[in-house]
């Protein structure tokens, strides 16, 4: 309680028991209004953007043929990144973990994958900062 709080009750117990209900009364309502504004409080701040980083991801195969090759560049960019799978392959209705490299917190690319049959399939704006599991199927 401040200082004014304390003048109040200081008033009230001088007043007497005749003039109690009066300064009851300011009493409560001064100490409502200081309660209300305590509550108030500011605005949610806007989420942040994602910090940059790396985002591991669980690819998981549907599909109907091997998955042998990802790639990944930012939407709209057609520089797209070494091999995410590595020496691993994504057989049909496995799962593998992915690493997505993402130094500048952009969160959205392009996904590529190379199948076992040669054939190039392309997802676009694929938000990996929202996700932690992608699943694949063609």
């Amino acid at each position: 309680m401040d200082e004014r709080g304390r003048e109040a009750i200081m008033m009230i117990l001088a007043w007497g028991t005749r003039s109690f209900a009066i300064g009851a009364f300011v009493g409560l309502t001064w100490a409502a209004m200081a309660l209300g504004a305590a509550a108030q409080t500011a605005p949610a701040p806007a989420p942040a953007a994602p910090p940059p980083g790396d985002h591991e991801l669980r690819l998981t195969n549907t599909g109907k043929g091997v998955i042998s090759a990802v790639y990944v560049a930012p939407t709209g960019s057609q520089n797209f990144s070494d091999d995410l799978l590595g020496k691993q392959v994504a057989g049909v209705g496995r799962t593998v973990r992915i690493k997505v490299k993402d130094p500048t917190g952009t969160c959205v690319f392009d996904v590529q994958f190379l199948m076992d049959d040669g054939a190039l399939v392309t997802r676009t704006a694929v938000n990996v900062c929202q996700m932690d599991a992608y699943t694949f199927s063609r």
